[in-house]
């Protein structure tokens, strides 16, 4: 059985840092999709994996929405993490997970799209190192 606060996703795993953004956002990466879902992702120096969540506002205009997915997407990462787990190469990794389509979908298919998602990170991840 699973140790208690193994399927947490606790502060230091969210990626908050507007410079490592930039970094992460402007070159050096690589990226991974499952539609609706894109993965942008970069080895850091930090240890652990650290994660963002997006939503723009051009696909969903009411917050309500936007909201409801990023809560979607954070749930299928804290449950499927583990297939990261544990990484392959000293430091860390750093995740921007996007959401690229105008329609909503059930959280099962979001599920099933990220574990897709994180099966094909640690590829990359394993590849490259």
């Amino acid at each position: 059985m699973d140790s208690v606060g193994s399927h947490t996703l606790c502060k230091s795993e969210r990626l908050c840092s507007r410079k490592v953004l930039e970094e992460l956002f402007s070159g050096g990466h690589q990226s991974v999709s499952a539609y609706p879902i894109r993965a942008v992702f970069m080895p850091s120096e930090q240890a652990g994996v650290r994660i963002m969540v997006s939503v723009s506002k051009r696909y969903f205009k009411r917050a309500v929405k936007r909201n409801r997915i990023k809560r979607q997407l954070r749930e299928a990462y804290r449950l499927h993490k583990e297939k990261l787990l544990p990484l392959p190469t000293e430091g860390g990794l750093d995740i921007a997970f996007l959401w690229t389509s105008n329609d909503e979908l059930p959280t099962e298919k979001v599920f099933q799209k990220m574990q897709n998602i994180l099966q094909r990170i640690r590829e990359s991840v394993v590849h490259s190192s």
